[in-house]
């Protein structure tokens, strides 16, 4: 299940990437807050399932997790960060589409990045 937490993360953050990069599109789709609604729930069981196997070993975890992988995390985490406190935002009106799915990024960067940890030491 770990492995599978690592796609499900994944796909997530990929989804919302999308999402906000057609917010900064002029001539994008016109999306609501509903098109990270779906990544949105897939935060709960990740966090969930994240939390009960890594427990207090949670940061021993993150120092498991290859350096290139942790540094593009973080680096995705910062962005998303920005978007979901507005200091990255797409097209007028799409503030709040961008604030969402940029929490949904930094949720699940986070938690992915224990689940690689997971993962790798097979905890």
């Amino acid at each position: 299940m770990t492995r599978g937490t690592v796609v499900v993360t994944s796909a997530a953050v990929a989804w919302c990437a999308f999402v906000l990069i057609t917010t900064l599109l002029p001539d994008g789709p016109a999306l609501t807050p509903t098109a990270v609604y779906l990544p949105g729930f897939l935060v709960l069981p990740v966090v969930t399932y994240t939390l009960h196997r890594a427990r207090e070993n949670a940061l021993l975890c993150v120092a498991h997790v290859p350096w290139p992988v942790l540094v593009a995390g973080s680096a995705v985490a910062v962005i998303g960060w920005l978007f979901s406190w507005g200091g990255l935002v797409g097209r007028p009106g799409t503030e709040t589409l961008s604030a969402v799915a940029g929490l949904v990024i930094v949720l699940h960067v986070a938690f992915g990045l224990i689940a690689i940890g997971l993962a790798r030491t097979d905890y």
